[in-house]
């Protein structure tokens, strides 16, 4: 049986979740794996999100004393969402490939935060030179080393959202990551949508995607500037951060902030933005700037061959996907799975380099893609285009996935009567953090191998 068989085996208590027991939880870790998309513990229960033919496929399992069989015995990618959840919830993965802490170093003043069980945390020990936070861009960690640390900055956000109305909730979501305001917010109100059954009108699905996309470009600018001052690069990035100034603007003048918080609402988009007129600003603002851009990087582009290398055989061990996984080889992105094809999204396509190289080459190209996008998409506003299924009325669960600038986000809500009873959420930064320790130690420019992923801690601290 494949591990989707095994799964459909338990109980159905949703329209793509099945609770396991043991038995069948041990068979489907044995089983030929599925893509795997994400892995978290509550006080109950184990659970391992999946992806069958690009949907999620959601199973879980029954705690046993705060023992449940691990699934990195078999999953390399499942190691650290089970360390943190040791850590958060004081659970126990039996046959676990590694049980070292992943957030909690002896500095957190309580013990399992987020369990029923929680109770004072050790006396911290003194803070070591080697374990003095190094700072980038968007958030504090630790290179011990070759080693990453995490757990500096972990601000429980999911726990504290528990019992909000989800209108409430969309405020904190949307302030999730600095390189998200945006797509969290998005993914989040489609795991809303479908647990309460309703879908976007044309309008929102069309503002929303403008926004996306502008993100999209912002983050991406964001990032090249930040690789190019770390290579001497610095008319390239002079002119990535005033084309990023430029977009910024222009959202400010279109009725939006400038970058984009809060706005992505219940209803679609907040009043007073302008996603048309702001889509044709953007797009007629920056494409003549590409082809500079473009001169620019092949200039230094030497600087970054080799830098941050990982294979594709890494990148499917590891499920990693987003922009990574398309530089090395993997060409998933959730936008092509989305139901507006008036311009198919993904044409930049995928490189298989691997290296920081082609992520900065990916980068330019899907910046003129999104251009070309929401073009497209200010151009036919509000069309109407054939409809989904409309999801189950009632389940009360719901996933909601986006793909944002550094890759695929996912969220999984579980409402009780009309309130959040349990949400979950898995950035991109927690997809690429299996590959962390083992390129690091063999990375001779670690600051740079980071900044090429735009790797931002704060999304694998939520």
């Amino acid at each position: 049986m494949s591990m989707a068989d095994i799964i459909r085996t338990g109980e159905r208590v949703a329209p793509a979740h099945y609770e396991l027991d043991e038995a069948q939880w041990r068979a489907m870790i044995n089983a030929a794996p599925l893509w795997f998309i994400a892995h978290w513990c509550d006080d109950r229960r184990a659970y391992a999100l999946f992806l069958e033919r690009e949907r999620p496929l959601l199973a879980s399992t029954a705690l046993s004393q705060k023992r449940y069989f691990a699934l990195s015995s078999r999953l390399p990618a499942a190691s650290w969402p089970e360390r943190i959840a040791q850590d958060l919830w004081g659970t126990q993965p039996l046959d676990a490939a590694d049980t070292d802490p992943a957030l909690d170093h002896g500095f957190w003043t309580r013990g399992w935060p987020w369990s029923s069980r929680s109770g004072p945390g050790a006396a911290p020990p003194p803070l070591r030179a080697e374990d003095e936070p190094f700072c980038d861009r968007t958030g504090p960690f630790a290179l011990n080393g070759p080693t990453l640390k995490l757990g500096f900055s972990h601000r429980g956000l999911l726990q504290n959202m528990h019992g909000l109305k989800p209108e409430e909730a969309l405020r904190f979501v949307g302030r999730a990551t600095a390189n998200g305001f945006v797509a969290h917010a998005l993914a989040y109100s489609r795991a809303i949508e479908q647990a309460v059954g309703v879908r976007p009108t044309a309008a929102a699905r069309d503002g929303r995607s403008i926004l996306s996309e502008i993100e999209r470009i912002s983050v991406h600018l964001r990032d090249i500037t930040a690789t190019a001052r770390l290579t001497g690069a610095g008319l390239l990035a002079t002119h990535a951060e005033l084309a990023e100034d430029l977009l910024a603007e222009l959202c400010l003048r279109h009725g939006a902030s400038r970058r984009l918080l809060d706005s992505i609402t219940p209803e679609g988009i907040a009043p007073g933005i302008e996603a048309p007129p702001l889509a044709q600003a953007a797009y007629t603002a920056l494409m003549p700037r590409l082809p500079l851009l473009d001169k620019l990087h092949r200039q230094f582009s030497e600087n970054l061959r080799r830098i941050g290398l990982i294979s594709l055989s890494q990148i499917e061990a590891l499920s990693i996907g987003g922009l990574t996984g398309r530089a090395s080889g993997r060409s998933f992105d959730l936008r092509q799975h989305e139901d507006d094809m008036r311009h198919v999204p993904g044409r930049a396509g995928s490189l298989l380099a691997g290296d920081a190289w082609a992520r900065e080459r990916l980068r330019l190209a899907e910046i003129r893609d999104s251009l070309r996008r929401i073009e497209r998409i200010g151009a036919g506003f509000a069309a109407e285009l054939p409809a989904p299924p409309m999801p189950p009325v009632g389940s009360g669960e719901g996933f909601g996935a986006a793909e944002g600038a550094h890759g695929d986000i996912w969220y999984w809500v579980r409402l009780r009567e009309g309130k959040i009873d349990t949400l979950y959420a898995r950035d991109p930064a927690l997809s690429l953090l299996p590959a962390l320790p083992a390129l690091l130690r063999h990375e001779t420019a670690p600051e740079l191998a980071l900044t090429s992923f735009g790797f931002s801690p704060s999304g694998a601290e939520l």
